[in-house]
């Protein structure tokens, strides 16, 4: 199981649309192109690179309204790319990895709970149940904390809190639903004032030591939920829930298992009944299984169907796959070829693990450099006698590997094989690191695909003990090279460093939105946006833009730090992430995140700050909350430089000029309110007014002195406080 597998988000596979076959499993966690806009290969600035002729390119498309779409992949919104957002157009014909993006995770979007409502199978108890018990959900209203468990490690216990989550959100449209991950337990880390949620938090694979952390602080913790008039989900190991139910008694609920021919049923959809009717053999391969498994078995189902096998057979052979008894052990087979000097083998064996479903000839490529860093030498043998790097490959023999497709069957084999390596032959870490490090340095045409599959099998590593080591690829693949820029800029825009750094955010995203592994990950980053060098701040800025739409608060506190860059590369990286998440949340949401934004900033983050809250604004449909408005002003207008404080209150004239006549109010009310009557507020919003009157005159602008006329008018209606 991979370190993103231990975590069962949509283990009830309701990501995938009834209406339409399921995505291809490369592009299961992403939205699907809207374009496919081939690019001849040209040059970049320091010259050639090599250009995939199956990469999709997409145009940039802007962000409008909220476009979460974390707990389903289908509802309907803009297309919007870490390569759009970052880069840009000029960089559009490079091959990069994507940050990985997972559906389910963190701020959930209501249409995609309503959808995931519609298809999920409640296990008995969850939202009702017998008369003289209580169930989850009646606890969860009543207590407003649940604990939450099952026998099962893989349950579906997190999509059964979304579904809670929904159950509540019916009675309360105000609330929102979102997962969170914890570094400590507490309410600034877990409650956004004035923004009351329903929060979903596993801690199924936290240490022991951090448990006892959490529990000592969970009364406390309950009654501010209560104050906030929100509600906790606590996901607890079926070993570690007994403490906790005695210690808050009445509030922990484990979940049975439903019917696992009603899963599989709502996963194949129609499909279904001709398939359990045709393989009598499978209500008894079920009778056992949790969701999550049913849901391996119509995820191999499907594959197979859309590789075009008739689904019956298909069935059969996944059903026959998973009941046969495998080969001698992994461990057995190694230690075979180890006695036998097959280095070759063992070389090809773990390149086809890391570099799963690539191209035979970056398979064997990688082999060489494996054996190369492993200190052996190649033999010598003349160019026509020398085998094809198919041939080559196809010695690999070994029965989980398909040499047609370079994948490893079942699904995840691969995984395990790469794991088995890193974890039980710890004499050869260094070794794998030095070579996992070369290999972008060393081979720069894989393709998006394979990029971002090799930096998804790399973080496989942080499930398994290796956190440093997924910190050190990333960083070792973000520095920039000394002397590589000509302006002694220490941010390298070298095609090749942004090949890296594309591996390097599709790593960090994807280790650090994982519950347990990715406490250190977050960590760094944290440290990062404080204290590095830029090329690291640039990654932590990417890397903030790809974990930021479904965990805002996580990236929005390392933003905060990265505003304060000199770097005009870094700054700008961390504009746009932060323009990304913001039209993600909308202005009162995106205001509440930001609050503290203000406190002890420099010119450089008040700038990205007033700019940020006027696009996002901007973009908003929704009137939004006037109280958050007011308070942002308030607060603007008290620590503010006027040397900041003046262009900011023309940025926000100039938006409401932008802006239809019938929301005009609603950009100057805010500015209205926020003086408080006070003499200085008053002449820092008058002065202002001046500044965008002066602006329309000189331009021609009636639409710039209309608004000037409108912000004097209300100007002349405050009721100036006397001080005594």
């Amino acid at each position: 199981m991979t370190v993103v597998d231990q975590y069962d988000v949509d283990e009830f596979n309701v990501l995938d649309p009834p209406s339409r076959p399921p995505v291809p499993e490369a592009d299961r966690f992403w939205p699907e192109p809207v374009a496919v806009v081939p690019e001849p290969p040209e040059a970049v600035r320091d010259g050639p690179r090599p250009v995939a002729d199956d990469v999709a390119h997409r145009p940039v498309v802007e962000v409008e309204g909220n476009s979460n779409d974390t707990a389903l992949r289908d509802v309907v919104k803009p297309v919007v790319t870490i390569r759009n957002v970052i880069f840009g157009d000029q960089f559009a014909e490079l091959v990069e990895a994507r940050p990985r993006k997972r559906s389910g995770r963190g701020l959930q979007d209501h249409a995609a709970l309503e959808h995931l409502a519609s298809r999920f199978v409640p296990p008995p108890g969850l939202l009702s149940a017998p008369e003289g018990a209580e169930s989850a959900f009646g606890i969860l209203r009543r207590e407003q904390v649940l604990l939450l468990t099952a026998n099962e490690r893989r349950g579906g216990q997190f999509v059964a809190g979304l579904r809670l989550g929904y159950e509540l959100q019916k009675s309360r449209p105000e609330l929102v639903v979102r997962e969170e991950l914890i570094d400590r337990l507490s309410d600034d880390d877990l409650l956004v004032e004035d923004e009351p949620a329903v929060v979903v938090v596993d801690l199924r694979s936290t240490p022991h030591d951090e448990l006892q952390a959490v529990r000592l602080g969970l009364v406390e913790l309950g009654k501010q939920f209560v104050s906030h008039r929100s509600y906790l989900i606590l996901i607890f190991a079926i070993d570690r829930a007994r403490e906790f139910g005695e210690f808050l008694h009445g509030r922990m609920h484990r979940l049975e298992r439903p019917e696992p021919v009603e899963v599989f049923t709502r996963h194949l959809g129609d499909d279904a009944a001709e398939l359990i009717s045709g393989v009598p053999e499978l209500a008894d391969y079920l009778r056992d299984l949790w969701p999550p498994a049913v849901k391996d078995v119509t995820d191999a189902v499907s594959d197979r169907v859309r590789e075009g096998e008739e689904p019956r057979h298909a069935l059969r052979e996944v059903l026959r796959d998973r009941q046969e008894q495998g080969g001698p052990p992994l461990r057995e087979i190694i230690r075979a070829k180890q006695t036998d000097s097959a280095e070759e083998w063992l070389a090809l064996l773990l390149a086809a693990a890391l570099l799963e479903g690539a191209a035979p000839w970056h398979i064997v490529y990688a082999a060489d450099l494996l054996l190369d860093c492993n200190g052996t030498k190649p033999k010598k043998t003349p160019p026509l006698l020398t085998p094809s790097p198919y041939a080559r490959l196809s010695a690999l023999e070994y029965k989980s590997f398909d040499f047609e497709t370079r994948r490893f069957q079942p699904p995840g084999s691969g995984a395990e094989v790469f794991r088995h390596f890193w974890q039980e032959h710890r004499g050869l870490q260094d070794t794998l690191l030095k070579w996992i490090s070369a290999l972008p340095r060393r081979n720069f045409d894989l393709t998006r695909d394979e990029l971002e599959r090799f930096a998804d099998r790399c973080a496989e590593l942080a499930g398994c003990g290796g956190v440093d080591a997924v910190l050190k690829l990333a960083e070792s693949w973000a520095k920039a090279t000394p002397g590589a820029e000509p302006d002694g800029d220490e941010v390298s825009d070298h095609w090749k460093a942004r090949y890296r750094r594309s591996i390097a955010v599709r790593l960090l995203t994807t280790t650090a939105m994982d519950p347990a592994a990715g406490t250190r990950v977050r960590q760094r980053l944290l440290d990062w946006s404080k204290a590095a060098k830029p090329d690291l701040q640039l990654l932590t800025a990417q890397v903030c833009a790809g974990i930021g739409e479904s965990f805002p608060r996580i990236a929005l506190t390392r933003l905060k730090y990265l505003a304060d860059s000199e770097n005009p590369r870094v700054w700008e990286a961390t504009r746009k992430a932060t323009l990304l998440i913001g039209a993600g949340l909308g202005t009162a949401s995106f205001l509440r995140h930001v609050a503290e934004w203000s406190d002890h900033a420099g010119p450089a983050r008040l700038r990205l700050l007033v700019e940020s809250t006027a696009v996002v604004l901007a973009q908003d449909e929704e009137d939004g909350d006037l109280d958050v408005l007011v308070d942002f002003w308030r607060q603007a207008l008290d620590v503010m430089p006027v040397e900041s404080l003046y262009p900011a209150i023309g940025d926000w004239l100039r938006t409401a000029a932008e802006a239809p006549f019938e929301q005009w109010g609603r950009m100057v009310e805010p500015l209205i309110l926020a003086t408080d009557g006070e003499l200085k507020s008053i002449g820092r919003v008058h002065h202002a007014g001046w500044r965008a009157l002066r602006h329309g005159r000189e331009t021609g602008n009636d639409v710039w002195v209309a608004i000037a006329d409108r912000l004097f008018g209300r100007l002349d209606e405050i009721d100036i406080l006397v001080p005594e």
